[in-house]
């Protein structure tokens, strides 16, 4: 189950023409935690008139627990009805996604909280990614991690 804003995440609730989200995942026990991004579809194929063509169709987004080996680890040593999955923030563009959950890691100072399960930050992000998302800075700055 994911939550958002608050409450648990159903379809409906998912906003128009959202392309990812950047998730928070806590072990309930320890309170250790996890910041992730995760797109809503993925890339694939199908065959039309004897042609490959590429579409877009739902991820395992729901399902979905993270690319950390060692939250995947305690996931599986400690069941994952002992931690919470969050959605932080939907996004609209690849570039927000990435900008996002880079901006959420060093905003907590995930890499120096040895309460953290993130290993490495990562990212070529570049300045014109964003002239369709020019507030994105204003809206990762107000988010309550």
């Amino acid at each position: 189950m994911w939550i958002y804003d608050n409450k648990e995440l159903k379809p409906e609730d998912i906003p128009e023409n959202s392309l990812g989200f950047i998730y928070k995942i806590v072990n309930i026990a320890t309170g250790k935690w996890y910041i992730g991004r995760k797109m809503l579809t993925k890339a694939a194929s199908k065959m039309v008139k004897g042609k490959k063509k590429k579409i877009r169709k739902e991820s395992d987004w729901a399902d979905y627990w993270s690319s950390s080996p060692a939250l995947l680890a305690d996931i599986e040593l400690l069941g994952n009805d002992k931690f919470t999955r969050e959605i932080i923030l939907f996004v609209f563009t690849k570039a927000s996604l990435t900008y996002s959950e880079e901006f959420c890691l060093f905003k907590t100072g995930a890499l120096f909280d040895s309460n953290c399960y993130n290993g490495n930050i990562r990212a070529k992000i570049m300045k014109s990614w964003f002239a369709k998302t020019p507030d994105l800075h204003n809206i990762l700055t107000k988010l309550p991690l």
